[in-house]
């Protein structure tokens, strides 16, 4: 099976950062009742009744001479693009409704803001691994992060900054000539997303792990 070119696995990521990062309605996924993330193809009539084709599950059309690891290939390509749409909308979600919440809060609840920065850590992740652009930041351009727990309460709208930065980013949505330059921002900030939520989620374990024993100390 011939795979698909750098134009298409673009439009790819373009119709799902369309619909996962700039619409105001309900996310891919969320529009589904279930756990498939996308609707079941509409059946193509002249496919359907070719001798080559059969009909899958939820109506999916394949060639009965296709393989078993084109087949797998089509799954695991599915697969990606459904968790880029999670992703994409997840990580918006995240930097609309809690960090800011988060970063207003007179007293920071530490184990949920560990787990808040280890999901983004995590999502961010796996944007990078799934994603079918380059997302690669330029040597010299690495940011770096200090575990220091004086410098959380600006690590939060840093992070904030950067996962909009990203989401925002143009090289999802337009072609453009600076398409490299974009990425490679795209990619900067990306790397940054996963190292300053790591770093936050260092420094709000340690956190939480001395208010737990501050606690039992004072109860002792």
């Amino acid at each position: 099976m011939k795979e698909p070119g750098k134009a298409q696995l673009k439009l790819v990521l373009v119709s799902l950062a369309v619909a996962c990062v700039l619409s105001q309605t309900h996310s891919v996924v969320a529009q589904r009742s279930g756990r498939m993330p996308f609707p079941p193809p509409k059946t193509n009539p002249t496919q359907a009744s070719s001798p080559g084709a059969n009909i899958g599950e939820g109506g999916t059309v394949f060639d009965r001479h296709e393989t078993t690891a084109d087949l797998e290939t089509r799954m695991l390509r599915r697969r990606a693009a459904a968790e880029l749409a999670e992703d994409f909308d997840r990580l918006r979600r995240i930097n609309r409704e809690t960090i800011p919440i988060l970063s207003s809060s007179a007293s920071l609840d530490y184990r949920n803001l560990s787990k808040v920065s280890s999901e983004i850590s995590g999502r961010a992740k796996r944007i990078k691994s799934n994603s079918p652009l380059a997302l690669r930041e330029k040597k010299g351009e690495r940011r770096t992060y200090e575990a220091d727990a004086a410098r959380l309460g600006s690590m939060l709208p840093e992070l904030g900054r950067l996962i909009e930065s990203f989401l925002s980013n143009p090289v999802f949505t337009t072609a453009s000539v600076h398409d490299a330059d974009l990425r490679s921002t795209a990619g900067r900030d990306l790397e940054s997303i996963i190292r300053l939520s790591d770093t936050i989620s260092k420094v709000a374990k340690r956190l939480a792990k001395a208010a737990t024993e501050s606690a039992k100390g004072q109860h002792a």
